[in-house]
């Protein structure tokens, strides 16, 4: 289980890189551009990142799950998956602009979206090869890739603003940085060697993917619902705040999501062939991602106003909502953790099942609270809705379909000590600032170092479960 140590480390280090660069990116078009062009921004992206997912729909997971299970398939898998996304990525892509023009938007917004085709295109390509990485243990380089077209895109983006360039080139920085990913993905997985076989074709592995994937777009749609109810219930100044605060939220949630990402092929492999190991290894997974996401959400929630205010003067006002935003964190973490199970266990159908409830509760509740509320009750409503649909109900299916039991003390602990933690950072004079994030953070960071020392055979375990 080494590689399960180092995997995590190295994916949480470029997730939380990437989602810091991509902060940037915001930063630069929410300072240079305005809060208007910023939310028509966030929502082209919210919609490109849509069609990203239906170009892929679940099947690169499916078929890494597949080969990690059946090495002497692995071939056959990547040559389904390539001849599938030779398909899936054109049309996804031609698609994108042609609902946009049916959908009676402007030229400008057309153009961006032709833009964010070309992205769709580069990441239907790169697909194969990120599979190859994954199953060969180097998802560093996955995730070198991805860091490498950001780079790239921040400059580009940033002559775009500072010359006041349409929402069309701005789009465009970001497709480039998917040319640059799926570039660099190809060429660091090597030639694949790749052969047909009457068993696995295609239309097989689209099927098994097919749960899967729509619990995928359900997900997808789930986060870009408010943004998009907002901009038809408010207006574009809502969208920005809302949109913003997410930014901050999202860097937790991909180093969260990383860590799982790196334990999934050892938890896959585990489930029958060893449940003692299976067991251990998702305990600590579990573990791991709620004390990451608790002290980044005692940081955040502790220097709310400090955080907003770098968006520039008009995102002041959203310190509030990213404080209820941050919340959502923790239970995040938890869903974070245990929604692979359910896929591992085979009943993708029960996880799609699950995300369309959830979609449909969002949606309810931003129509009852967001009239009333504002765009704090888009916040309100996805904090309300994760709690009961998403933590809660996933949690008690994956222990259900993997004949699981958790040790949820552990858990608890971690967050009771987050929440004490706010509580009083938000009691002092400091809160809300930037000393205000810094200081819940190292409480937090304290308080666990002395439960390590106080509790050393649960960290023993839990170090034991990584290792």
């Amino acid at each position: 289980m080494n590689g399960l140590l180092h995997s995590s480390a190295r994916l949480v280090v470029g997730r939380v890189a990437l989602s810091g660069l991509r902060m940037g990116a915001a930063l630069i078009v929410a300072r240079l551009a305005g809060a208007e062009q910023f939310g028509a921004y966030a929502l082209l992206l919210s919609l490109t990142g849509l069609a990203e997912w239906l170009a892929d729909f679940g099947q690169t997971d499916i078929g890494v799950r597949d080969a990690a299970r059946r090495p002497r398939r692995r071939a056959a898998v990547l040559d389904a998956l390539a001849r599938m996304k030779r398909v899936q990525g054109p049309a996804v892509a031609m698609a994108l602009p042609l609902l946009l023009l049916v959908a009676g938007q402007d030229r400008a917004v057309v153009l961006a979206g032709c833009a964010g085709g070309v992205a769709v295109l580069a990441t239907a390509w790169l697909q194969p090869a990120r599979a190859a990485l994954r199953l060969a243990l180097r998802m560093d380089r996955d995730v070198g890739a991805e860091l490498a077209g950001v780079l790239v895109m921040l400059p580009l983006l940033a002559l775009a603003c500072l010359h006041r360039a349409p929402l069309p080139l701005l789009v465009a920085s970001f497709a480039v940085a998917r040319l640059v990913q799926a570039a660099l993905t190809a060429h660091w997985a090597g030639p694949v060697a790749m052969q047909r076989s009457a068993r696995l074709t295609p239309a097989r592995l689209a099927g098994q993917a097919l749960p899967l994937g729509c619990a995928g777009l359900l997900v997808l749609l789930y986060d870009a619902l408010a943004p998009l109810l907002l901009a038809r219930l408010l207006d574009m100044r809502a969208v920005a705040l809302y949109a913003a605060a997410a930014r901050f939220i999202m860097p937790v949630l991909v180093a969260v999501q990383a860590i799982n990402s790196a334990a999934f092929l050892v938890v896959a492999r585990d489930w029958r062939r060893d449940p003692a190991a299976f067991a251990r290894t998702q305990q600590a997974t579990l573990l791991l991602s709620v004390a990451l996401a608790a002290l980044l959400f005692a940081g955040i929630h502790g220097g709310a106003a400090f955080l907003m205010g770098l968006m520039g003067p008009d995102f002041a006002a959203g310190a509030p909502l990213l404080q209820l935003m941050a919340w959502t964190l923790l239970a995040r973490a938890i869903t974070t953790a245990m929604a692979p199970l359910i896929v591992i266990a085979g009943r993708q159908g029960r996880a799609m099942l699950l995300t369309l409830l959830s979609l449909a509760g969002q949606c309810a509740a931003l129509f009852l609270l967001v009239p009333y509320m504002g765009v704090t009750g888009a916040g309100l409503a996805c904090l309300l809705v994760e709690l009961l649909l998403g933590t809660v109900a996933v949690s008690a299916i994956a222990q259900r379909v993997t004949g699981l039991t958790i040790d949820w003390r552990p858990v608890a602990i971690l967050l009771g000590s987050a929440v004490a933690t706010t509580l009083l950072v938000a009691a002092t004079p400091i809160a809300g600032s930037f000393a205000g994030g810094l200081a819940a953070g190292l409480i937090l960071l304290c308080a666990l170092l002395l439960m390590g020392r106080r509790d050393a055979p649960l960290w023993r375990q839990l170090a034991g479960g990584v290792a």
